[in-house]
């Protein structure tokens, strides 16, 4: 699949920007503070209808504007679409071929990216939420069923989590609600539980052989943590009603899908606490590289690869390896302060856009 066209309306700094006439390799040139950033991050929004910058939807909105408009045209080996998405004050709608989208998990399946950049580095440093939170986006850009178990789930544990609170308070309180509850997140959590490890474990079929063009004499792979790990209905049944007492003194759920986490291991040892940066780097970029193989190799899926400002951080040997890694049939989006970071090869083959020369 690729983009042919991208319209911005009060978009970051673009108050009305198109940019269209994109090839397989596309490198974008300018100074800082420019819009090169803005570009890649519009190509996100567009597709997962959220940012990887922020939170905050309305910091998307151009200064003294209230609204921003994204629209993406691509075509994908068939008729040309385009996707939108649109946020006022009365919030968020997205739009496939200008029909108004009722669920996003129908929005995020149209086209897919993989994003990597300088501040992927939280993957390994931040928090277990901000991993999750990675690792659902990425399975629900696959699955779109995911999406819907996970709001379940999410739904579930909300609710239980507010009966806990009440019993905190008044212990006359029917408790078997809370069985009722239990055996819904189970269930949910299963489903989810099972896509994570499977997703997991083909990023660590890829891994490690892409990290060794890198680094040679290294190992890595990632490690999976949940709570539901025994794969078992009873067992992690039993598990909760033995936590009950536990659960109510504490207001929330204490076993679960909402607690996994996943850690990067290198050489025997938690990269969080033993890799340098330089090599956490290394790994993180692995990891992404090993997504691309995911959904070209096991999905059958040509994403859109974002490279924002990455080659800035990386030597002349391992910014050739990352060249050599990139699949010639999919579309590269690159950000880049200097052309000189980029190989003489790559830039013959790629339609460049100087933002420098437009301002």
């Amino acid at each position: 699949m690729n983009i042919t066209k991208i319209e911005l309306l009060n978009f970051r700094n673009y108050k009305k920007k198109n940019f269209d006439n994109f090839s397989n390799l596309n490198i974008i040139i300018g100074k800082n503070a420019v819009g090169k950033t803005s570009i890649i991050e519009a190509i996100y929004v567009g597709s997962l209808a959220k940012s990887f910058k922020t939170n905050n939807d309305y910091a998307l909105i151009n200064n003294n504007s209230d609204f921003f408009k994204i629209k993406i045209h691509y075509f994908d080996y068939g008729p040309k679409k385009n996707l939108e998405v649109f946020l006022d004050k009365n919030g968020k709608k997205t739009k496939i071929n200008s029909k108004l989208q009722r669920r996003l998990s129908d929005f995020i399946s149209q086209y897919r990216i993989i994003m990597l950049s300088p501040d992927e580095l939280k993957l390994i440093k931040a928090t277990p939420n901000t991993r999750r939170n990675y690792l659902n986006i990425q399975i629900s850009q696959l699955h779109k069923e995911y999406l819907h178990y996970l709001n379940n789930y999410n739904n579930l544990i909300k609710n239980k989590n507010d009966y806990l609170k009440k019993l905190m308070l008044n212990s006359n309180l029917d408790t078997r609600y809370l069985d009722v509850l239990d055996q819904k997140i189970v269930s949910e959590g299963l489903k989810i539980y099972k896509y994570r490890k499977k997703y997991i474990e083909l990023i660590n079929k890829y891994i490690n052989d892409i990290f060794k063009n890198y680094e040679k004499n290294n190992q890595v792979f990632i490690k999976y943590i949940s709570d539901y790990e025994i794969n078992d209905y009873d067992k992690i049944l039993a598990e909760l009603k033995k936590n009950r007492k536990k659960e109510i003194n504490l207001g929330m759920t204490s076993i679960g899908v909402h607690r996994d986490d996943y850690e990067f291991i290198h050489n025997g040892n938690n990269s969080k606490e033993y890799s340098s940066q330089g090599l956490q780097k290394l790994i993180v970029l692995a990891m992404k590289l090993s997504e691309v193989q995911i959904f070209v190799n096991d999905y059958d899926i040509k994403p859109i690869l974002l490279l924002d400002d990455l080659f800035s951080e990386l030597d002349e040997k391992n910014r050739n390896n990352i060249f050599k890694s990139l699949n010639k049939d999919i579309q590269v989006f690159i950000t880049t302060t200097d052309l000189k970071n980029i190989n003489k090869r790559l830039i013959d083959k790629a339609k460049i856009f100087n933002l420098d020369e437009r301002v």
